[in-house]
């Protein structure tokens, strides 16, 4: 039977069977009972006494070891985890943007690092009323305002521009219902397609560092007056259309208006134009439902299709002798006006024979 203890044992050892505590002793105790049972001799139960002895205390030991071992294994991962968490939590205070790095995230923008040197702002996040976009970021120059940068955002109400910022892309302010106020920097080049779309602009001041400026740029705006700089060479098709200006002087060093550039500004009274412009494009100032007076540019040589349309109360307009070429739709609708223009010129044989009013000068 001793035998058979042992053996049972080390089978036990050998096969890592792990038994709790209790049953072990349990199972112990009925080998004991079951010895005690067959009557055997006072020296065989001793050493049956003996053996189970033994194996608590190498079941005790085991055990403890392995909960040494388990404790050991726990404190372990522990201070692994701890290591880790401390490691992150170093990491984001000591955060730097890498040197090859192309874009971050700065003050509620994204901040894309550029060729030149420079950084663009976009994917503004911010939620303030008045804004001042910053003319640096990480000791790098502002230079450019992304696409769509603000679009929607109609919380804004105020916006100042740094005098860094050299173009504006496209879409940037567009539908920020509420915009009044904007602040344009003096080094700005270009103003993307659409960028002040529907916005409530009540005023525009337009840089004369200004050399492009995209469609519908300023439309749909409140504004009552402009000026356009020196350093435009066209009014881009629907740049200013929608707008609330009473009145617009077109200044010499435009060439062209194009299509749709003032259309549908129903406040506008009177245009003149300095000597300068030569193009008065498609519906440039059709459906300006009060406009009454307009002066041409000496230099003015086409005035294209619906150019007036629908202009309801234009009563004058001084058409000069540089003109060759008026399509026979640029008043079409604008039943009352009356052209001025010299005795002999191309405009006079165009009324006569569209039969429209006119008077020589």
């Amino acid at each position: 039977m001793k035998r058979i203890v042992v053996t049972l044992y080390r089978k036990r050892e050998s096969l890592k069977v792990k038994l709790s505590n209790n049953l072990l002793v349990a199972v112990l105790q009925a080998m004991l009972a079951v010895c005690r049972g067959i009557k055997m001799k006072k020296k065989s139960l001793k050493a049956v006494g003996t053996v189970l002895a033994v194996c608590l205390c190498a079941t005790a030991c085991g055990s403890t070891a392995s909960t040494t071992t388990e404790d050991n294994t726990v404190n372990s991962e522990t201070k692994e985890v701890s290591t880790e968490q401390a490691s992150v939590v170093q990491s984001q205070e000591t955060a730097e943007v890498p040197q090859d790095a192309k874009e971050a995230s700065v003050d509620n923008f994204t901040v894309t690092y550029l060729d030149d040197g420079t950084v663009m702002l976009s994917d503004y996040t911010g939620d303030g009323e008045v804004i001042q976009v910053p003319g640096e970021v990480n000791g790098k120059t502002v230079t450019v305002i992304g696409e769509n940068t603000f679009i929607n955002h109609t919380e804004l109400e105020t916006v100042e521009l740094p005098d860094s910022i050299v173009e504006i892309k496209k879409q940037a302010f567009m539908n920020c219902y509420n915009l009044q106020h904007v602040k344009l920097g003096n080094s700005l080049l270009t103003i993307g397609e659409s960028v002040f779309s529907f916005t409530n602009l009540q005023e525009l001041n337009l840089p004369d560092s200004l050399q492009e400026m995209g469609i519908t740029a300023f439309s749909g705006n409140n504004y009552k007056s402009v000026i356009i700089p020196s350093s435009l060479s066209e009014i881009n098709i629907s740049s200013f259309s929608g707008s609330k200006m009473e009145s617009l002087n077109v200044p010499s060093n435009i060439k062209t208006i194009k299509k749709g550039a003032f259309k549908g500004s129903d406040n506008l009274k009177e245009v003149t134009m300095e000597d300068g412009v030569e193009v008065i494009g498609e519906s440039a100032f059709a459906g300006c439902d009060v406009l009454e007076k307009v002066t041409l540019a000496s230099t003015v040589q086409s005035i294209g299709s619906d150019a007036f349309r629908e202009c309801p109360k234009l009563k004058e307009i001084f058409i000069p002798e540089s003109v060759t070429e008026i399509d026979p739709y640029a008043f079409y609708m604008s039943e009352n006006v009356t052209i001025y223009t010299p005795a002999g010129s191309y405009a006079e044989s165009f009324a006569i024979e569209n039969n429209i009013p006119y008077v020589n000068q």
